[in-house]
């Protein structure tokens, strides 16, 4: 019997909207009477997923918990008690920003509290918006006021994954031994601490429970799942998933994200 599910968010669990749908808040309220912890395991800032929690009956919750960051964070539901911090040293998020501010990219820099948005566009400060996300847009370059935060990751943002693939490899002199790249959304390049991604954060949570991490599900449907699928006793990719990502899971579900993908996958391998 499966004991934990590891879900992410955006194009997995919840629709174009931001929310849950209605078959999946039941699918997951059912799997929880009977045991199943259901994990969130987000790009997301946690003070990003309040309303999702809420959405799923887990909101402030004692013994529930959401990976945010990619695994740069693990919290407890309950008051968000911070359970895990892996951020990155001011100078590698200003060697990174330093590159990025000279191509055509929105970057976003992250604190546990909040995003702040630099070169921003209408499309991600609407999508920031939908999100309910405590974001600042900053005026300029400067990114001094920066060094008494703490930073968890740094994003460049463009709706041509193509184009953040060419970034990608133009940086490496930069990245390779230093961070963890990944991407998201269709639209996301994304850098955190060197070793952390939703992977190494499911193990790390469900050794902390006592949970073997060959009794835990992870759906998912992007290249920052691929860890978490790797570790899962049982990989699920979403029908919106690239065909590589399909091709390294155990199984692919029948519905699309927007269909209840993820109650699919519970009805079918939990209740």
């Amino acid at each position: 019997m499966y004991k934990m599910i590891f879900s992410d968010l955006d194009e997995t669990l919840l629709t174009s909207d931001h929310h849950v749908p209605k078959i999946n808040q039941v699918a997951i309220a059912k799997a929880r009477e009977k045991g199943v912890k259901f994990v969130p395991a987000t790009g997301r800032g946690y003070e990003m997923t309040k309303e999702i929690l809420k959405e799923i009956g887990i909101a402030d919750q004692e013994n529930e918990y959401v990976i945010a960051f990619n695994g740069g964070m693990i919290v407890e539901c309950k008051d968000f008690k911070e359970l895990l911090f892996q951020g990155l040293d001011y100078d590698v998020v200003e060697k990174i920003y330093n590159f990025g501010k000279n191509f055509d990219v929105c970057i976003e820099i992250f604190t546990p509290e909040g995003v702040y948005i630099f070169h921003a566009n209408e499309d991600e400060i609407a999508r920031k918006t939908k999100q309910k996300a405590n974001f600042h847009v900053i005026e300029g370059d400067d990114l001094s006021f920066l060094k008494t935060h703490r930073l968890v990751k740094i994003i460049f943002q463009k709706r041509d994954m193509a184009y953040l693939h060419d970034l990608a490899n133009q940086m490496t002199d930069i990245t390779d031994g230093v961070v963890e790249v990944s991407y998201s959304s269709s639209r996301y390049l994304e850098f955190n601490h060197l070793g952390v991604n939703k992977g190494q954060a499911a193990k790390w949570l469900a050794d902390y429970l006592g949970i073997d991490i060959m009794d835990t599900i992870a759906i998912g449907d992007n290249e920052n799942d691929v860890s978490m699928l790797q570790v899962a006793g049982l990989s699920v990719a979403v029908k919106c998933a690239e065909p590589h990502i399909q091709a390294l899971a155990d199984t692919v579900t029948t519905r699309d994200f927007y269909e209840g993908a993820v109650a699919e996958m519970i009805e079918k391998y939990v209740l």
